[in-house]
């Protein structure tokens, strides 16, 4: 079964009881559709006759009809609400559990394209094919009912049938094809839309509000487009049907009158086969289910797409006790055709601190995101205390290993859920500890409500903001810290009281640095160059590398540019 068709197989069973009961609705008033006419042509028959009236009948099933549509509606929008939230949980598991190349598959606005639009439409599947199937069978109904009154009637009504096909021939691939089109569109708006937003200041600062309005909706004139395409092809079969069925409700309807006349026909009769005749016209109908479901499957294809991206492998074993030794192996990684790290291998003793350095685009984050598992190597491995990361259990895992970023995103309702964001409860003395090392206790002391202060009232700056992504890596006490650039919008003073506070604290700490004072106070730096380890060892001896210094802005140590052997501290590394 492919990707897709299990996907909406999984939808149809997502709410099964929601599902069942909207179809045994449905059912339910397509019922009182079909009993209706033929009730109100004996109704009529027996007031025009001798015979007993079935008006306590009548009453019925109008009644019943009446609460079969409320409870269709009903159940209509909460089997659909059922499905949507299913996928959207679903899916935005799926996308959590990407690594970095798998998230970066898919731009931000085109992701909430999928989540937000595409599942809402995909969601109508049940809708949809209850609608089709009961509208089939009301449709077939009516014209049974009809050759059962009388078989000239009925003849008639079969003679627009073929022509009803053919109108409808190659409908649902087509709304397939343009519903996926539309919201391949409408995703690289939202996408467009997505990053002006955060680049406001920018635009704000460089007055090209205008100009980039233009930018961000381009793609309205090719949303547009698609949408007429769509609205065209319901158009053009709208209009032949519209053509038909009237002729085609004039001949019936004539057919029967004239039934009447010659008294093949009973009154009762002729009123009974024009309400199934409204029924009969429902096979017109299907052009629109087929757009419905069209629709369905186009947005079912964009999911697929999610789906399509497999998730990074997980383990479900237990890390060995351990300080945080890490160790990698022959890795290689390549983005976009592009090799970032290769051949990198590395032994970072537990407890040690570490400092990574290079240029600019060498690949220093892509380490920081192997060593931590939100990146997956294309090939190597990556071990924490001797276990692969990909065996290891993801919880386990997000609890050895702590992260603090250049760019932290607050998550949470005030500055105490966005601090304290973890798998696990913090204490008082945690919260206290963690935001005294990363020197945040200052200014956190000076908001309206301190830590009860709500997120959005919170105006911080860079650095502030930095310090409190440090405060959230600090409250976690991980074997494993890494900093990837989380201290480059903070003064230099501040984050040696933060360095300090961090070589107070246990574990092994990986910390991506563009300062010589950081890789200065580090145990050990690991020096990238053109996607290698040009060399590994402390950073005195690394001084005396060719190249190491100019990449601090610092005139070379040697000029001759004779290669120099670094040996790594006993126990504490080893050169590359």
């Amino acid at each position: 079964m492919r990707i897709e068709q299990r996907l909406l197989a999984g939808l149809l069973c997502s709410a099964a009881g929601w599902n069942a009961a909207y179809l045994a609705a449905a059912v339910c008033a397509a019922g009182t559709a079909m009993l209706l006419p033929v009730t109100i042509g004996a109704a009529v028959d027996a007031a025009l006759g001798d015979g007993v009236s079935p008006a306590l009948l009548l009453c019925g099933v109008v009644v019943l009809g009446v609460l079969a549509e409320a409870a269709t509606e009903l159940l209509d929008a909460r089997a659909t609400a059922q499905g949507t939230a299913w996928l959207r949980h679903g899916l935005l598991g799926r996308i959590l559990s990407f690594d970095l190349r798998g998230q970066r598959r898919f731009p931000q606005g085109d992701l909430l394209s999928r989540l937000l639009q595409s599942t809402a439409e995909t969601a109508r599947l049940v809708p949809s094919i209850v609608g089709a199937i009961v509208s089939l069978i009301t449709s077939l109904g009516g014209i049974t009912a009809l050759l059962l009154i009388d078989a000239w009637t009925g003849l008639t009504f079969l003679v627009g049938v073929p022509l009803v096909w053919l109108i409808s021939r190659g409908f649902l691939r087509k709304a397939t094809v343009l519903t996926a089109d539309y919201q391949r569109v409408h995703g690289e708006l939202a996408d467009r839309f997505v990053g002006a937003m955060q680049g406001i200041r920018t635009i704000r600062a460089c007055g090209t509000a205008e100009r980039e309005a233009v930018r961000v909706l381009r793609p309205l004139a090719a949303l547009r487009s698609s949408g007429e395409r769509f609205w065209r092809m319901q158009r053009d079969a709208s209009w032949h049907l519209s053509l038909l069925a009237p002729l085609l409700h004039v001949g019936v309807l004539t057919t029967a009158a004239h039934g009447v006349t010659t008294g093949r026909v009973s009154p009762g009769e002729l009123l009974a086969a024009a309400g199934y005749l409204s029924l009969a016209f429902g096979i017109f109908r299907q052009a629109g289910v087929l757009a419905q479901f069209g629709q369905v499957r186009g947005s079912a294809s964009r999911l697929r797409a999610l789906l399509d991206v497999g998730a990074a492998p997980t383990g479900s074993g237990v890390l060995p006790r351990g300080g945080g030794a890490l160790r990698l192996r022959g890795i290689r990684v390549a983005t976009e055709g592009r090799t970032v790290l290769d051949s990198i291998d590395l032994t970072i003793p537990a407890g040690s601190e570490v400092a990574i350095v290079g240029a600019s685009g060498v690949g220093k984050s892509t380490l920081a995101a192997l060593a931590g598992g939100l990146l997956r190597p294309d090939i190597g491995t990556v071990d924490v205390d001797g276990m692969d990361l990909s065996q290891a259990d993801p919880v386990e895992l997000r609890k050895a290993i702590g992260y603090a970023f250049e760019r932290p995103v607050l998550l949470g309702r005030t500055v105490r859920e966005a601090i304290g964001y973890a798998d696990r409860d913090i204490d008082d003395a945690a919260f206290g500890s963690a935001l005294r090392d990363s020197r945040a206790d200052g200014f956190v002391a000076r908001l309206p409500q301190r830590l009860d202060t709500p997120l959005p009232e919170l105006h911080v700056s860079g650095g502030e903001l930095q310090r409190l992504g440090l405060a959230r890596a600090f409250c976690r006490e991980p074997r494993v810290l890494i900093l990837d650039d989380a201290t480059s919008s903070v003064d230099m003073a501040t984050e040696r009281q933060i360095t300090r506070a961090l070589a107070a604290r246990s574990g092994t700490k990986l910390i991506v640095a563009h300062r010589m004072s950081t890789a200065a106070r580090a145990d050990l730096v690991v020096w990238l160059r053109d996607g290698r380890v040009a060399a590994f060892g402390p950073h005195r001896e690394l001084l005396h590398r060719p190249g190491y210094a100019e990449g601090f802005g610092l005139p070379s140590a040697h000029d001759d540019g004779a290669p120099v052997t670094v040996a790594s501290a006993p126990g504490r590394g080893r050169e590359e």
